[in-house]
C-alpha cells in the first residue's frame, strides 16, 4: 500500500489461513454446499449481509454485501465461483495428469514455503479468500465507503454442460450460479472476477460454442456386415475436414494477437459389450472458440460450412446440434475499472498492469451482458507459472492489496462517476 492511502496492511497470515480453509473443503461441480456455508460463515464474520440463493437443491450462491453510505455511490462486484473443475477425491492417476500438486487424501491442501497447493488453490479459492480480505482490510482501515462491496460466490462456473445421458447437478456448470446472481438480485456497477491470470488484466475474453456432429448407422451383426457402411470410420471423414478448416478459421477469426482454439473433445459411437454388431449411432462433440464481436450463428455457419462440404464429396450427412452458447466478453480499456486496477497494481507493483487475452470464457460475459462492466484480475504462479492446484502466496498478498485499493477507490465514487 502507498504510504499515504490511509488504508493499513493486510492481514496476510488470516489470508492464506482463509484460502487454505477452502481448498481443505472439496468442491467438484453440485457439490458446492459445504464450501459455500464455509465461506458465507466467513463473509459473516466480517459484519457483511449474507444471504444464500438456493439455485438449486443444496447449491447455494454466497451473495455478501458491505453497504455504502450514500444511495449514489459506486458499487463493486467481486464474483468468483465455488466450484472445482475436478474433485479432490477422484481417480489418483486422473488427478496427477493434471497436476503433479494434487494431494490423493484429505487433507486437499498444504502449504510449503511461498506455496498453497490443493484442489482449488488456483481456481479459484484463492481469489475468494482475497476478496474476504480486502473486505476486512477497509474495515480495519475505518474506510468509510459511499457503495457497496458485494462479494458474490457461486456455484457451477466450470465449463461443463449436460448433454445426452450426462445429467445431473455435477453437469450444470458452465454460468450456472452467475446467470441466477443477476436475475435474483445480484448485481453491481462494476465487477472483478479473480481468475488466474497471473496478476494481469483480462478485458476482454473469447466465447464458445460446443457441437455435436451425429451420424446415424445401420445396426446389423458383425457377420451380416459387409457393404453396410461404418458412421464411425464415416466419420473420420468429419474429423478430417475440421482439421483441414481449423488453421483457416483461426488466422481469420484472430484477436488481439491470439488464434481462436478448436479442440475435439469427445467421440461416441456403438456399444462396446456389443461389438458383434455394426454402430447405429456416431456422435462428435466439438468446442469452437470465437473471438469478441463475432455471434454464435456465425460459429455455427463456419461448422456448416464445413459439413456440407463432406456431404458433396462423399455423401456422408451428418446432423449438427449447438448445445453450449457462451458469450464473449470485450471492455474499452478507458473504462473507469479498467483504470482503477491499473492504478491500483502500479502502487502495488511499481509498474503498469500487463493486458492479456485468453481463449478461456468467464462469468464476466454473463455480467457484463446484464450490464456490470466486469473484468478479470487475479492471483496465481506469474506469467508462464500457472499451474494448476497451486498459488504462489506472495502473489495472493498483492492481489489482496490491489483489491482492496480498487474497492477504495471505486466505492468512494458516485455512480455518476464511474
Amino acid at each position: 500500500m502507498s504510504a499515504d492511502s490511509g488504508i493499513r496492511p493486510v492481514d496476510s497470515r488470516k489470508l492464506i489461513q482463509d484460502a487454505l480453509d477452502l481448498v481443505n473443503i472439496d468442491s467438484p461441480t453440485g457439490k458446492e454446499a459445504e464450501v459455500g456455508e464455509a465461506y458465507a460463515s466467513k463473509l459473516r464474520a466480517l459484519g457483511m449481509k449474507v444471504v444464500l440463493q438456493e439455485v438449486e437443491q443444496a447449491r447455494f450462491n454466497v451473495l455478501a454485501t458491505l453497504r455504502g453510505e450514500m444511495a449514489d455511490g459506486a458499487t463493486l462486484m467481486f464474483n468468483g465461483h465455488l466450484d472445482t473443475s475436478f474433485a479432490a477425491s477422484e481417480d489418483p492417476q486422473i488427478l496427477k495428469a493434471i497436476s503433479p500438486f494434487y494431494q490423493s487424501q484429505p487433507p486437499w491442501g498444504r502449504i510449503e514455503g511461498d506455496w498453497l497447493y490443493g484442489s482449488g488453490a488456483f481456481n479459484m479459492k484463492s481469489a475468494l479468500a482475497a476478496y474476504a480480505c480486502a473486505v476486512r482490510t477497509l474495515q480495519d482501515s475505518n474506510v468509510k465507503l459511499s457503495g457497496d462491496v458485494v462479494i458474490a460466490g457461486v456455484v457451477g462456473e466450470i465449463e461443463k454442460t449436460q448433454i445426452d445421458q450426462y445429467r445431473g447437478p455435477q453437469f450444470r456448470g458452465y454460468g450456472h450460479g452467475t446467470a441466477y446472481l443477476v436475475s435474483h438480485g445480484g448485481t453491481a456497477d462494476v465487477a472483478i472476477l479473480g481468475e488466474p491470470t497471473g496478476l494481469r488484466l483480462m478485458r476482454a475474453h473469447g466465447g464458445s460454442c460446443w457441437f455435436r456432429i451425429g451420424l446415424k448407422g445401420v445396426l446389423v451383426h458383425t457377420g451380416r456386415s459387409v457393404g453396410v457402411k461404418n458412421v464411425i470410420l464415416q466419420m473420420n471423414r468429419v474429423v478430417s475436414a475440421l482439421e483441414a478448416w481449423i488453421p483457416n478459421y483461426q488466422e481469420r477469426y484472430s484477436f488481439m494477437g491470439a488464434k481462436p482454439t478448436v479442440n475435439i473433445g469427445s467421440i461416441e459411437g456403438g456399444w462396446p459389450w456389443r461389438a458383434s454388431r455394426t454402430p447405429a449411432f456416431c456422435n462428435l462433440y466439438v468446442d469452437v472458440r470465437f473471438p469478441p464481436r463475432y455471434h454464435v450463428l456465425d460459429i455455427k455457419q463456419e461448422i456448416g460450412v464445413v459439413l456440407d462440404k463432406v456431404r458433396q464429396e462423399s455423401g456422408v450427412v451428418a446432423d449438427l446440434d449447438l448445445y453450449v452458447t457462451d458469450q464473449w466478453s470485450e471492455l474499452d480499456s478507458s473504462e473507469y475499472i479498467c483504470k482503477s486496477i491499473n492504478e491500483a497494481h502500479t502502487t502495488v507493483f511499481g509498474t503498469s498492469v500487463e493486458t492479456v487475452y485468453f481463449s478461456w470464457s468467464s462469468d464476466a460475459n454473463i455480467l457484463t451482458r446484464q450490464g456490470v462492466k466486469a473484468v478479470n484480475y487475479g492471483p496465481s504462479g506469474g506469467p508462464g507459472k500457472e499451474t494448476r492446484s497451486t498459488m504462489y502466496i506472495p502473489n495472493l498478498v498483492n492481489c489482496a492489496k490491489v483489491y482492496t485499493l480498487v474497492a477504495n477507490d471505486v466505492c468512494s465514487k458516485t455512480r455518476d462517476q464511474i
